[in-house]
């Protein structure tokens, strides 16, 4: 199977198995490739008869933290498996200080491990359990799913987080996985600012690579999502990326990456699509190294091709990225001015914690459901 390479790359857990690839609209078998504490499989509401569904494998390991593997949403009880992920993770963290060194590439150039999780992050009292591996997960309102005068409904969500034990830092890795299908991806810096230069301002860009196999990973395709307005009139255009490459987000554009594939249509025939939308908190970066110039990146799927810094080269020459096996990356970023709030000097010493910054994306359906979910 074409994804040998990556199978054999992935720092496989006790009890992750090798699994070969659906072919578009088969279901997963009723096993997993994974067991114990790397199976998560959530049904909505977590009280009362199932309406939607989650099944993936999760994996917490050194350098890239927490990643999810395979994973599929069923939007009813009677609906078939759809596959999304095939592998999500964060690629890299790029983390440049304003007097132009360092330049930290903080999950490529290093090994980092995994922080400890305990009660204390992931109390009970919040729906968290702390599984093995280091990792927590949460199960929780997350406030409305939708109202409409008395009738009123709230929606619910697993969440999956660990931290990567960067030196002086902590990266908290983030996945978050709604009822309603939406999934977000957040990383939330943390710890201790830089030891000698605690006051220096810098910038924290994690890069995800997300390998998403829409019903399956052939026949795949991207499109670039995009709201215009001229006087009073607006338009909205998705056209498709036919060739690999990057496309900067423009917020007056409502910019996003819209996935779809060219079999997956609902009941009412509507193209069913996956939107990679920036959920930035202040801006979006832009720095010397050609890499960190642009906020999305479609490549076709290479195995070998897992470091953000080498995007430029996956793309030169630029492949056919229209119905095929696509990955499409983003770029966060974290804007670190240090203030007063992330400590103090006393004496010769510097205590203190640098508050959580967090910054990340959402992936939303997009006519994947037949009429609102979650309503009678």
């Amino acid at each position: 199977m074409k994804r040998t390479r990556l199978l054999a790359a992935i720092a496989i857990l006790s009890g992750l198995l090798a699994v070969p690839r659906c072919a578009p609209g088969q279901t997963p078998p009723p096993w997993m490739p994974c067991s114990g504490i790397n199976l998560v499989d959530q049904k909505f509401p977590v009280n009362g008869p199932e309406e939607t569904h989650w099944r993936f494998c999760m994996e917490a390991a050194p350098k890239n933290g927490l990643m999810i593997h395979w994973a599929f949403f069923r939007k009813s009880l009677n609906a078939p498996w759809l596959r999304l992920f095939w592998d999500a993770r964060v690629s890299d963290i790029f983390v440049p200080y304003h007097s132009g060194s360092p330049r930290y590439y903080d999950m490529s150039s290093f090994t980092f491990p995994m922080t400890p999780i305990s009660g204390a992050d992931c109390p009970a009292t919040v729906g968290g359990t702390p599984l093995g591996g280091n990792v927590c997960k949460e199960v929780r309102d997350r406030g409305l799913a939708w109202k409409d005068d008395a009738n009123v409904r709230r929606g619910q969500e697993l969440v999956l987080w660990g931290a990567l034990d960067a030196a002086n830092y902590n990266y908290v890795i983030e996945w978050t996985f709604r009822d309603d299908g939406v999934v977000l991806g957040r990383v939330g810096a943390t710890a201790v600012n830089l030891p000698g230069v605690p006051y220096e301002t810098h910038m924290h860009n994690p890069i995800w690579r997300l390998d998403i196999d829409l019903n399956g990973f052939p026949a795949d395709s991207v499109s670039f999502g995009t709201h215009s307005e001229t006087g009073a009139t607006a338009n909205d255009s998705d056209p498709v990326i036919s060739q690999e490459g990057p496309r900067d987000w423009n917020p007056h554009a409502f910019n996003s990456l819209d996935v779809s594939d060219a079999t997956l249509v609902n009941g009412h025939g509507h193209k069913s699509y996956y939107q990679l939308i920036p959920l930035p908190t202040g801006g979006l970066s832009r720095h010397q190294e050609s890499f960190t110039q642009h906020d999305f990146w479609v490549t076709t799927y290479n195995g070998l091709e897992l470091w953000a810094a080498q995007l430029p080269n996956y793309v030169n020459p630029p492949q056919n990225a229209a119905n095929a096996d696509i990955v499409v990356w983003y770029k966060g970023s974290i804007h670190h001015h240090p203030r007063d709030e992330d400590g103090e000097y006393i004496g010769h010493y510097w205590h203190g914690e640098a508050l959580v910054m967090w910054t990340g994306f959402m992936l939303k359906p997009h006519d994947l459901f037949d009429r609102t979910p979650l309503n009678p």
